[in-house]
């Protein structure tokens, strides 16, 4: 979902970004909308604004589409100047930021006032990561319904073990399992970890990515403490994954060290890695390979280990000071819509949020992998129990401190406890800038 630098405009038209207003020539009211993207996903958005616009005949909408890269500073920069659009694409990753500073729009007024709005129709704690209570440096998260939703949940990702199927048919392996464990990966890794030519460099890694975040989401260890705004990188199941990616480099030579660069997505769709953890949003850009390949869930450490499930979405916001604001809740809602959900279902970006979009036939529809009966593994991690939150103000600078540290566990020049407890200090220092009366408080140190 994150590229390179895309700029899509619909129409050209001078707008007062944030201000819905009346376009004098067509009579309309014109709203604004801005989203981040990749060409994936471009047509598709090109057609459900016309859509909406046929629907909707009295309101014209103008799109303009930036990279991940830039979309951030965009809006920070929109925000502080009263030109945000009026309804944009938010990520949990960010939300508080904004709601907690008076930009957003509390879309519950809404929900309420919508008989055809139906909690069940959508996976469970789908709108949970956009729900708050209190105001300003009081606002703490709260579950769908206790308090205020600041954006509306549109897709519900999670990530999974992403295996070449040839590469294992290729060594008589049996296939990726529900029961896997850690020990059945690095079983796999080293039987796929080869040199084809004798020439003592691997040509083919057993496995490929270190998404330890993830890996530790998936067994229950967490890295951050909401409620006490404090990092919990050095708690056992944390340090317990990063040591395994850290051996899978170094002990088994089964992952390539980082003085092998290579592209993590790049590098399973050629086939120089075997296996990898990656997002459902990859899908599409890993049917581009020539090899089969398919998904299963990501293993845990024990065998009597409960999967912990730590899906979620991107969603829609609208802007506080938008001058319409009913036009712009059925542009959020219309971007929501089983026609909307089941393009995105299409596209191979995207869970929809909308279970029965997801549950149809256009979920994958253009694509060969992976297998429909695979599908479950989607659908199983979504039943896990819910892991606690990880976002929150300042995210974006304690994830820096935290990949330029975690990049010396990679290079060997440091221990997974050393480079833990340097995580944990400096996310708490940036935490206490934000939360200065709640930091490493509540319920102790």
């Amino acid at each position: 979902m994150h590229g390179r630098v895309f700029l899509l405009t619909l129409c050209v038209l001078t707008v007062t970004a944030g201000c819905s207003t009346r376009g004098a020539d067509e009579g309309k009211t014109i709203l604004s909308y801005t989203r981040w993207g990749d060409p994936s996903e471009m047509e598709s958005t090109r057609e459900l604004i016309a859509q909406f616009e046929k629907e909707n005949p009295d309101v014209a909408v103008r799109v303009d589409v930036v990279s991940w890269e830039q979309y951030w500073q965009k809006m920070k920069t929109a925000v502080v100047t009263d030109t945000a659009q009026d309804v944009w694409l938010m990520s949990a990753a960010y939300v508080e930021e904004y709601a907690s500073s008076g930009h957003l729009l509390d879309l519950m007024p809404f929900i309420r006032a919508d008989a055809t709005f139906k909690e069940d129709d959508y996976f469970p704690y789908a709108f949970d990561a956009y729900c708050f209570a209190g105001e300003g440096d009081a606002m703490r998260p709260v579950p769908f319904g206790q308090g205020a939703l600041y954006a509306f949940t549109r897709d519900y990702n999670c990530s999974l073990l992403y295996y070449n199927r040839d590469h294992f048919d290729a060594q008589g392996l049996a296939y990726p399992t529900f029961d896997w464990t850690w020990d059945d990966l690095l079983r796999a890794a080293k039987v796929l970890t080869i040199d084809f030519d004798g020439d003592g460099f691997t040509d083919q890694w057993g496995y490929g990515g270190l998404e330890y975040s993830r890996m530790a989401r998936v067994i229950g260890g967490n890295t951050m403490d909401l409620e006490r705004h404090k990092s919990t990188y050095s708690t056992p199941l944390v340090i317990k994954t990063i040591a395994f990616l850290q051996d899978l480099i170094y002990k088994h030579k089964v992952h390539p060290p980082p003085t092998i660069r290579i592209h993590e997505t790049e590098s399973f769709v050629t086939g120089k890695v075997s296996m990898m953890v990656s997002g459902v949003w990859n899908i599409r850009q890993y049917n581009t390979s020539e090899y089969l390949w398919d998904i299963a869930p990501i293993p845990v450490d024990v065998p009597d280990r409960k999967r912990t499930m730590s899906g979620g979405g991107v969603a829609h916001c609208i802007y506080r000071k938008t001058r319409n604001k009913k036009d712009a809740w059925k542009l959020v809602k219309f971007l929501s819509s089983d026609l909307s959900q089941r393009e995105l279902g299409r596209s191979g970006t995207s869970v929809p949020v909308l279970k029965a979009a997801a549950f149809s036939e256009d979920f994958l529809a253009p694509f060969d992998c992976p297998r429909k009966e695979s599908y479950n593994a989607i659908w199983e991690t979504f039943k896990g129990p819910r892991a606690p939150g990880t976002y929150s103000k300042g995210y974006l600078v304690y994830t820096r401190h935290a990949q330029n540290i975690m990049d010396g566990v990679w290079r060997n020049n440091r221990t997974p406890e050393e480079a833990c407890r340097m995580i944990d200090e400096k996310t708490d220092e940036v935490l206490r800038e934000h939360y200065p009366q709640t930091a490493g408080t509540a319920g102790g140190t």
